[in-house]
């Protein structure tokens, strides 16, 4: 057996290796560039480049304010219909939408319109960034009365 910090084995499992024709399908703009940031984008598909350029020339390009109209308006629905799958719940259950971060800002703010009566939001510190920057953010942008509070933790993060 091979030792497993062995040049020539793992050479031997790139071989072997079932998903290897899938890297065809990426762009690769630095062949030799090792990328493993997992919070960023990762390698651009190259089927997502030629979708796109359909997107752009063809459905609004060609097709204008009429895209809306031939599969556009659904589009999250059905999206969302295929990724419930993958969380467990039924396809009329999820959609896809703005980002986290214009979603917290929105329900936050009709949270508030809702309930008048109520001026402080409290987060804990351990929060994501950008969620406390948008809570922040929708104080500094109402204004006196709100205020927003950050509360320590005790333990630190519980992962």
């Amino acid at each position: 057996m091979p030792q497993i910090t062995d040049i020539s084995y793992a050479r031997q499992l790139d071989r072997e290796d079932p998903l290897a024709n899938y890297r065809d399908k990426f762009h690769f703009g630095e062949k030799d560039l090792v990328y493993l940031d997992g919070n960023s984008l990762g390698r651009l598909p190259i089927q997502t480049k030629e979708r796109v350029n359909q997107v752009l020339e063809q459905e609004w390009g060609n097709r204008l304010i009429r895209g809306w109209n031939e599969g556009w308006m659904g589009m999250s629905a059905r999206i969302g219909a295929k990724i419930a799958h993958l969380v467990g719940a039924r396809e009329d259950e999820v959609l896809v939408c703005d980002a986290t971060s214009i979603n917290l800002f929105k329900l936050t703010m009709a949270a508030l319109n809702y309930r008048k009566d109520k001026y402080r939001i409290i987060s804990d510190e351990l929060n994501f960034p950008s969620d406390l920057y948008v809570l922040k953010g929708i104080v500094d942008l109402l204004g006196a009365p709100y205020e927003f509070e950050e509360v320590k933790s005790n333990d630190g993060p519980g992962y």
